[in-house]
């Protein structure tokens, strides 16, 4: 992994996961938190927010409850963890695929952009957008939720640009094109059991025509 995504990954990484030079039991314990965050995505993917209880968590995780609070002492605390790791694993997704993109497919073909939708097709992304909708009319869950996620934009934006160094001499273009492929692409997985694979596959074409348009100038950045 190049140093972009080394840089990116540490910054995302959730804490605690890090089983790097620890004990066996210290690398133990980080594997049962993976488990445990696991067993959270799943059962916010088939269960959705409201349905999804620790008890529930604990049963599909395959450990006791109280084993779990021994790691994550309330919902909340959990919760949090596992808007980190939604973030981190979809990243880490995205990251390994712009690594192995030539020049040529990344700043002529847009690859970027198919990519991108990829990792919003994951079960992470599944969990991460469940949660963003039920932030909606949470206020204990939006308290949670938003600061992280306008964190993530906010360190996303600053070392991302970096992976994409045709941007480099226009931060706010690719600040732009980075907003308006991540809202188009969401709304397209919010409508994707609507909408046809061709319709799809269209709109994502689409995306990435315009952001090579604002690339070469021929779209301007609204005043």
């Amino acid at each position: 992994m190049d140093d972009i995504s080394m840089r990116v990954l540490a910054q995302l990484e959730p804490e605690g996961l890090d089983a790097e030079g620890q004990s066996w039991q210290q690398r133990k314990s980080v594997q049962t938190r993976i488990t445990i965050l696991e067993a959270a995505i799943d059962c916010l993917q088939k269960h959705g927010y409201r349905s999804t209880t620790t008890q529930l968590i604990a049963e599909v995780a395959g450990i006791s409850r109280g084993a779990m609070l021994h790691h994550y002492a309330t919902k909340q605390d959990l919760i949090a963890s596992v808007i980190d790791y939604t973030v981190y694993k979809r990243m880490e997704v995205f990251l390994d695929g712009v690594r192995a993109l030539k020049d040529s497919a990344r700043i002529d073909e847009m690859a970027g952009i198919e990519i991108s939708w990829r990792s919003m097709l994951t079960r992470e992304f599944s969990a991460y957008l469940e949660l963003a909708v039920a932030a909606r009319t949470d206020p204990d869950l939006a308290a949670i939720f938003l600061p992280r996620a306008r964190r993530y934009v906010k360190s996303e934006l600053a070392e991302l640009i970096r992976a994409f160094p045709e941007w480099t001499e226009d931060p706010d273009g690719y600040a732009l094109a980075m907003d308006y492929a991540n809202a188009a692409l969401e709304g397209l997985v919010i409508n994707r059991d609507i909408w046809a694979e061709r319709d799809q596959r269209i709109l994502c074409q689409f995306v990435g025509q315009s952001i090579a348009m604002l690339r070469r100038g021929e779209l301007g950045l609204p005043p």
